[in-house]
């Protein structure tokens, strides 16, 4: 299901990226037009990992990264949400808190650290890679706007507030994630965050198997 659901985003977000950025060439847009074609190779940065660096990015990564940029990046950037629908860009940060959360927890059962570390550590640690994840964007858009001229984090209109949102956003779902992990553990009912985990460390140990014939 996850193959598919992989494939099926990285279709859809291809081509309409194609069709936008020739339609932006045409508008002689060019900025436009670039952050339109950026989409391909970003779609396809989880295989592109794996093929030039051999680095091995689990299925469930590669779900959790995929949906975000098709969001984000497609649906935001390049279909213009961000300026048509009132909000969203929140919605789309507060979305980013919730999927790095899930991004720690992977990392921490690639690590061989999920049982050898308490409840507690767990919970700081995603808490702790979301609020990285956060602040190495807004780099990333401080940086881009520097360099474009251009004013993706809003400092001419809000100054530092937009910014500070945005973290702030990512930051409280980090703190829904844990407060769900902690009640799932506490309760010893593997449902959503739990079972996700489970079925990370299946994957990463069947693959270790494969690696060792």
């Amino acid at each position: 299901m996850n193959k598919k659901l992989n494939n099926l985003l990285i279709v859809i977000a291809i081509i309409g990226g194609i069709i936008c950025g020739i339609s932006r060439m045409i508008d002689q847009n060019i900025y436009g037009a670039l952050i339109c074609f950026a989409i391909i190779p970003v779609m396809l940065a989880p295989s592109l990992l794996k093929q030039l660096f051999h680095i091995e990015v689990t299925m469930q990564m590669a779900t959790i990264y995929l949906i975000f940029v098709f969001f984000a990046h497609f649906l935001g950037s390049i279909l213009d949400l961000y300026h048509m629908v009132p909000g969203y860009d929140k919605i789309m940060h507060f979305l980013s808190g919730m999927l790095s959360a899930f991004v720690g927890f992977i990392i921490l059962v690639k690590m061989k650290q999920y049982k050898k570390s308490s409840l507690w550590y767990h919970i700081i640690f995603i808490i702790a890679i979301t609020l990285s994840i956060a602040s190495l964007w807004e780099f990333y858009e401080f940086i881009c706007d520097h360099l474009f001229g251009k004013d993706a984090q809003n400092v001419l209109t809000t100054g530092v507030d937009d910014t500070m949102l945005d973290m702030i956003m990512a930051f409280l779902a980090s703190i829904i994630v844990s407060i769900g992990y902690y009640i799932e553990v506490a309760k010893h009912k593997g449902t959503i965050i739990t079972g996700f985990i489970k079925e990370v460390g299946e994957e990463h140990a069947n693959r270790r198997r494969i690696k060792r014939k």
